[in-house]
């Protein structure tokens, strides 16, 4: 961000008054923040005072309609809550008014203090925590339109990543979260990563399919979820989890570009029965290479959110339940193999494992889906899909899609061995996982090919994506 006498007047005003200006304007500056902050903190407390006063009237109101002898016990109740309400909205008006009057409403500190005691305030209103994703759908659903409003404006960060709101209610949080997290972030990478997402959703809007931003965050390397078409209202909902040295600038990148192919194929696929939704989901920390990627505790420290986010799409679906599909790339199908085999597994009706190490499973039927509905490609040089004696360096490198193909005297399919980096590897028989056709590629890397526009891996995807259970 450029400030002072720069933003005011350029670069060619050099010296002791330029210095001084700029002094003067970045102070200006941070009483207009402060004063910007403010507004929203006494904006987001009305609205919450609003809904409060409206849930009394409307006790009352049902006490008087309801015919006989209105009970006056909850009638006083009803009251008293109002009460307390009204001295406690009237209390905060009147100390904002103070501020004003002796300047220290333009405070940045003490701005940023009362904005988070609001914020803390709205956020005990939230449901409690450990909801499962179709308690939190019930109560958004309880919230009155304009409490909705105020939340998903002024609190993006309390809603943007909550599953089971609905789609669209989180895509608006998380845009405005998004231009939030840009003026605020001073990291020139995360800033040029989170800009490359705001540009992906520019150019999707008004095009087809639409694009939603499903999370958006700071946390660890950075998190986003983006959806080609909106998942509440799609017959055909594919997750994909990329895997090792993913950043967050991929999922404006070649990750979201992965997943519209997704898209786009189940789109057109003979089998499609309605709408569908492709959704890239970044919602843990991808080891950046070796030796974090030869261990699966991000795999581990990642699936409950990725179960959670499933369970939150089955939760907020608009119609008929939607058909799901798991999709795990490299390392992501490590995570999502994990979530597969927690306690009361995923929501999803289809495993798809791409290029895949292993699942730390011994066998298909450990991940939870219905016989049948697990599926494994593994193009026929991955060394990923094998677990062979490869440099390290280069290993790495293949993970990421950056190196050719291990020189191998010999075929990698030909031991037929059944044991991968993590468990059984998910293309030997002994796994159980049908099969889906997969090539090297053009250029060397078999890893990186599997979602490539007219592959023979991403057409058998799409026919798994639109082919319901049964």
């Amino acid at each position: 961000m450029v400030t002072g006498a720069r933003a005011a007047t350029g670069d060619d005003w050099q010296g002791q008054a330029a210095l001084r200006a700029g002094l003067v304007v970045d102070a200006d500056r941070l009483r207009l923040i402060a004063a910007g902050e403010q507004m929203q903190a006494m904006a987001v407390l009305l609205a919450q005072c609003a809904e409060e006063l409206r849930e009394a009237g409307e006790v009352v109101g049902a006490v008087l309609d309801g015919g006989g002898s209105p009970d006056d016990a909850v009638l006083r109740a009803a009251m008293a809550r109002a009460a307390e309400v009204d001295g406690r909205c009237s209390a905060a008006l009147l100390s904002s008014a103070a501020q004003a009057r002796d300047g220290s409403a333009l405070d940045l500190p003490a701005a940023a203090t009362q904005l988070a005691a609001v914020t803390a305030l709205v956020a005990a209103e939230l449901p409690p925590r450990g909801s499962t994703p179709a308690e939190v759908r019930d109560w958004w659903e309880h919230l009155g339109a304009d409490e909705r409003r105020m939340l998903t404006t002024d609190m993006p960060q309390l809603i943007g990543s909550l599953d089971g709101v609905p789609c669209a209610d989180r895509d608006r949080a998380n845009r405005s979260l998004l231009d939030r997290l840009i003026d605020s972030e001073g990291d020139v990478d995360r800033l040029a990563a989170l800009t490359a997402i705001r540009d992906r959703l520019r150019r999707q809007q008004g095009a087809f399919p639409p694009a939603l931003l499903l999370a958006i965050g700071a946390e660890g390397q950075g998190r986003a979820v983006l959806a080609f078409g909106d998942p509440d209202h799609a017959a055909d909902v594919s997750v994909y989890v990329p895997g090792m040295g993913t950043t967050l600038a991929d999922v404006a990148g070649k990750d979201g570009v992965r997943a519209l192919a997704i898209h786009d194929a189940a789109a057109s696929a003979s089998g499609a029965r309605g709408p569908a939704a492709s959704v890239v989901w970044l919602g843990y920390d991808p080891p950046p290479g070796l030796p974090g990627g030869a261990s699966a505790a991000r795999a581990v420290a990642g699936a409950a959110s990725y179960g959670r986010f499933l369970a939150g799409l089955r939760a907020t679906a608009g119609g008929a339940s939607p058909h799901i599909t798991a999709v795990g790339h490299s390392y992501g199908s490590l995570l999502v193999g994990k979530a597969a085999q927690r306690p009361g597994g995923i929501a999803a009706d289809d495993i798809v494992l791409l290029g895949s190490p292993g699942t730390g499973a011994a066998r298909a039927e450990q991940l939870g889906v219905e016989p049948g509905h697990v599926w494994a490609a593994a193009a026929p040089d991955d060394p990923v899909t094998e677990r062979l004696p490869a440099p390290p360096q280069l290993l790495a490198a293949l993970l990421a899609g950056h190196a050719p193909a291990l020189a191998l005297p010999v075929h990698l399919h030909a031991a037929g061995h059944a044991q991968g980096w993590f468990g059984t590897r998910p293309v030997a028989p002994a796994f159980g996982a049908r099969p889906l056709p997969a090539e090297d590629g053009p250029d060397g890397t078999p890893h990186s090919h599997y979602l490539d526009p007219g592959s023979p891996t991403l057409a058998a995807l799409a026919a798994v994506v639109t082919t319901p259970p049964g």
